[in-house]
């Protein structure tokens, strides 16, 4: 039956109100927990915490509260803050799936990605899982470093071009790996050449320009108030309220997730020609296409679950690998002795090995460069945070008590079915008790001092909360340590690199981290540095 403007509309009051008047009585259980005023009769602590820097929210909600917190959302509804140790791990491993990914999120997700593993929850999130790990595994991702070399040493080929003999050239860092990041994704996944390096007319490489600048970067209040209404609306609401009212932003998400579908089709196809002519690839997407193909009828994914994950592997490994090299070279430009003690080492190892191509087991020789990789996914987490839902009442533990309101401590937080958490990826990387005194500060040594990081068993790489941890781990975490490694090594062989001392850079939130020039933040993504020709040391 189709429903009149006023009958969807009375509808989704009534459901909303009803969603309202339930959360706020379940979010009572959070009455003894610490937390800021809210800042706004509406909209509570959203409007600050969705528009501050990456990080200082959650920096300051660690240092005066400890590892949990609440705060106010839409008419006064409580959000469970945490980043203490026990408490991530239990949430992310321990619970199983008793805590999903906060359904608003998911429905973002969709728009973009379509029914992917980033979305799916429960038996059709186990199944696309397992259709999606044989090209995933270490040794698929060992294989795909020679293609990464490529795409960063053609970058840096591009780069010395534009310098025309000077000696130093301002580069606008995330600009080049965007295209080289998705040249190197689009080689090593798909066998499929993508061509973002020479050409920028590529319509993937347009509807990926800044896609999330120009989509979630500092929300109005009106915007954070219809995204909080939605969100209370049952799924099919959802669904129908984005594909069928208006919007610019959600326009220009629905047109990437088209773009890449065309393109995933015509992989689909390909791939499966090559498979029935025992021609098959070795790249994640034939890998995909056997897997699918020799799986049962009932474990076996949909065309669309099929175009939805070449989607989900573009964006996922794309512009969030992008931004973490942006990120490892502004820090170098902070810490020039770091800078040069890492180039001292590529160049000592690439010498001794004297190999035509970097792989791998190079890598395994860089004990300094694999700390530098590890210290800025800890200190500049691309996913600074995580929002979950409680699936059904449960209690989540603390490593470390928190002072509640009225002075006594709290062990543990009774948390109900529906409650909303956040994970802060940003501040549990900074924990003192893991991380050591100095979490606050860049220090790639830590990383080389045996007992300094205390193991936490959370994660799938050093003990971060990065790339996740349990069932909702990262599948391409290997895939992207590899590829981070790859660029820092051919970049930092072949530049130096430095910074203006006055410019001033923010960490954006737009769903994972970007940089943002102070002043020009209209702009999205920026970091320019001044690259000089490294010295040679012949």
């Amino acid at each position: 039956m189709a429903f009149s403007a006023v009958q969807l509309t009375a509808a989704v009051v009534i459901v909303v109100l009803s969603a309202l008047f339930v959360r706020r009585r379940r979010s009572g259980a959070l009455a003894g927990l610490p937390g800021p005023e809210a800042a706004h009769r509406v909209l509570g602590y959203l409007p600050i915490f969705y528009r501050t820097p990456v990080g200082q929210i959650d920096f300051t909600f660690q240092r005066v509260h400890g590892g949990a917190a609440k705060f106010e959302g839409l008419f006064g509804y409580q959000h469970l803050w945490l980043c203490d140790p026990k408490a991530v791990k239990y949430v992310v491993q321990g619970a199983g799936y008793g805590f999903m990914r906060a359904p608003e999120r998911k429905e973002n997700a969709r728009l973009i990605l379509g029914q992917s593993v980033l979305v799916v929850e429960g038996d059709a999130h186990r199944r696309q899982r397992r259709i999606m790990l044989p090209g995933f595994g270490s040794l698929e991702a060992s294989t795909y470093v020679p293609s990464f070399s490529r795409k960063a040493a053609k970058m840096a080929d591009k780069w010395v071009e534009l310098m025309q003999g000077q000696d130093t050239f301002t580069i606008d860092v995330p600009a080049w790996t965007a295209r080289a990041t998705l040249d190197a994704l689009g080689e090593a996944a798909f066998d499929y050449q993508f061509n973002a390096l020479d050409d920028m007319s590529g319509e993937l490489t347009k509807v990926f320009n800044n896609l999330f600048a120009k989509t979630r970067l500092n929300p109005g209040n009106w915007e954070i108030f219809v995204s909080q209404m939605v969100a209370l609306m049952p799924d099919n609401l959802v669904r129908f309220w984005n594909e069928n009212v208006p919007d610019k932003k959600r326009a220009f998400l629905i047109r990437s997730r088209e773009a890449s579908e065309r393109v995933a089709r015509q992989l689909v196809e390909e791939k499966s020609a090559a498979l029935l002519a025992e021609n098959g690839g070795h790249d994640i997407m034939s890998l995909l296409v056997k897997a699918n193909a020799t799986a049962g009828a009932k474990d076996s994914l949909s065309q669309n679950e099929m175009l939805a994950q070449l989607s989900t592997i573009v964006l996922a490994g794309h512009e969030t690998t992008a931004n973490t090299i942006s990120w490892i070279l502004l820090e170098l430009c902070r810490n020039t002795d770091v800078q040069t003690r890492l180039r001292d080492e590529i160049r000592t190892v690439r010498r001794q090995r004297d190999e035509p191509e970097l792989t791998a087991a190079t890598f395994d020789d860089m004990p300094y460069m694999t700390a530098i990789v590890k210290e800025i996914l800890r200190f500049h987490p691309a996913i600074y945070n995580m929002h979950k839902e409680a699936t059904r009442d449960d209690i989540v533990p603390l490593s470390h008590p928190v002072v509640g309101t009225d002075g006594k401590p709290i062990h543990e937080i009774p948390v109900q079915k529906g409650q909303k958490i956040i994970l802060s990826t940003a501040a549990y990387n900074r924990d003192t008790n893991v991380f050591g005194a100095d979490a606050h500060s860049f220090n790639p040594d830590r990383w080389l001092k045996e007992g300094y990081v205390t193991k936490q068993s959370l994660g799938v790489f050093a003990n971060l909360l990065t790339f996740g941890g349990g069932n909702r781990a990262c599948l391409g975490w290997r895939f992207a340590v590899l590829e981070l490694s790859a660029f820092l090594v051919e970049l930092v062989d072949k530049f130096e690199f430095s910074i203006d001392p006055k410019l001033k850079i923010q960490r954006g939130a737009v769903g994972f981290m970007i940089p943002l020039v102070e002043g020009e933040i209209e702009k999205g993504s920026q970091l320019p540095l001044q690259v000089r020709l490294a010295p040679s040391t012949d």
